[in-house]
């Protein structure tokens, strides 16, 4: 895991983990607009940078996020906010994290539970991508994931906003190996809702854009943890709210702290 920090360490510690294919430039468009008041933690997970080219899984994820902040002194975070396959990663810190954690906000996960076959089949489908942008330029890789039928649907009315979240998704595509692409369809679909304490499933919320796949895991969640708030982002695609909106993404995530009336 590589780590990059906004802001200064005494202030209030917030912890924003990037979805599947994505580096912490995506969540940094949102995160600088909280740098003068927060100090900003942004991982990169391992098989998402060159340093680590290899993912391992989500209980590698959520290890070496609880290590990095026992190592560095980190004693409480204000906020833990996770996007997509981030946000069931975060769900595991939760079931490992051992210092406080104010509030969490989890953004568009795709919280299923999916066999084997299928888990096979977006493995297949996620390395048919790596093929396609491996060996081209960013803007012609972009440009020709921004034709897919899957990505069209996930992006809906916020596509154009995938331009820039899909830069970093061709430039890992250039190294990442076959292995571990199946093992982050594994991460991203077979996710296991952990056992919280109602204590803190109250200070969860889950945010999902109106229309988004990931949003029909929603039942599932609101089952397993009643307690927690859910919002509902109109007018996005998967991801969209924090790609069109990050500085008023981080005034949501501001107003979750301070304890406000949340509305988007």
């Amino acid at each position: 895991m590589k780590v990059k920090t906004l802001g200064q360490s005494r202030n209030p510690a917030v912890l924003m983990i990037p979805g599947m294919f994505c580096t912490s430039d995506v969540p940094e468009l949102a995160a600088k607009y909280l740098a003068n008041e927060y100090y900003v933690i942004l991982p990169t997970l391992d098989g998402h940078h060159r340093e680590e080219p290899v993912y391992h899984g989500v209980d590698r994820d959520a290890a070496e996020i609880v290590g990095w902040l026992e190592d560095n002194g980190v004693t409480r975070l204000a906020l833990l906010q996770g996007t997509s396959m981030g946000a069931e990663v975060a769900l595991a810190v939760a079931a490992r994290i051992r210092i406080p954690v104010d509030h969490w906000l989890l953004d568009g996960g795709p919280c299923f539970h999916f066999p084997r076959f299928f888990r096979a089949i977006m493995a297949r489908k996620f390395n048919g991508y790596m093929n396609m942008v491996r060996g081209k330029t960013t803007g012609q890789a972009v440009d020709a994931l921004m034709k897919d039928p899957f990505v069209k649907k996930l992006g809906g009315d916020s596509l154009d906003s995938y331009r820039g979240m899909l830069g970093g998704f061709c430039e890992i595509g250039q190294w990442i190996d076959s292995a571990s692409v199946r093992r982050i369809a594994d991460t991203c679909y077979r996710c296991v809702l952990p056992d919280i304490p109602d204590e803190t499933a109250r200070r969860f919320v889950f945010l999902y854009s109106e229309n988004e796949p990931a949003r029909k895991s929603e039942k599932r969640l609101k089952k397993k943890y009643p307690q927690a708030a859910f919002l509902v982002a109109k007018g996005y695609g998967h991801g969209g709210f924090q790609g069109e909106q990050p500085e008023k993404y981080a005034g949501l995530m501001r107003d979750i702290i301070e304890g406000r009336e949340l509305r988007i």
